[in-house]
């Protein structure tokens, strides 16, 4: 019977253990990519080539979700020439979500983005509303960025403002 009891006793204390756990590192994934993308804004190269994996991918645009093409993919290399080209003023994150699988977190939500890139000319840049799922792995006792695909959400117009009435 104690024995019982004990065995009982570890395995909810492991399971409590195991949910702190989870949570702390889901809370850490979700710190990273704050600080992933004010790194992005600032232009800040160093710190964002510390947290892409090697084999890094970036899928931009929905259009393979319908059977279509990526408006482009990056590797970590044409990312990294993004950042330090400060291709983006803005990139806020809105209502991010985390779902967790071990050493393996996949985030999804969606952010609004400025892009601004040098060959806009008169063109003060482009505000978009970006839906995505992304993919991070603890590697060596730290989370890595591995993926992000642009997906299709909801499309309501950045920062609010609805296009319609414009009209």
């Amino acid at each position: 019977m104690t024995s019982t009891i004990v065995v009982l006793a570890s395995a909810v204390l492991l399971g409590v253990g195991q949910q702190g756990k989870t949570a702390g590192d889901a809370a850490d994934v979700l710190a990273l990519e704050q600080k992933i993308e004010a790194a992005v804004v600032r232009g800040d190269v160093a710190f964002v080539s510390s947290v892409l994996s090697d084999d890094f991918r970036f899928v931009h645009g929905d259009g393979w979700t319908t059977g279509g093409k990526a408006l482009m993919e990056d590797d970590k290399a044409a990312f990294l020439k993004r950042v330090a080209d400060k291709e983006y003023a803005v990139h806020d994150l809105d209502g991010v979500k985390v779902e967790m699988h071990g050493d393996v977190a996949i985030t999804y939500g969606r952010y609004v983005s400025l892009f601004v890139p040098r060959n806009r000319g008169a063109n003060p840049g482009q505000l978009n509303s970006i839906w995505f799922e992304r993919v991070y792995a603890k590697r060596d006792g730290r989370w890595m960025f591995l993926s992000h695909r642009t997906v299709h959400g909801p499309t309501p117009a950045p920062a609010g403002v609805d296009p319609s009435a414009a009209r």
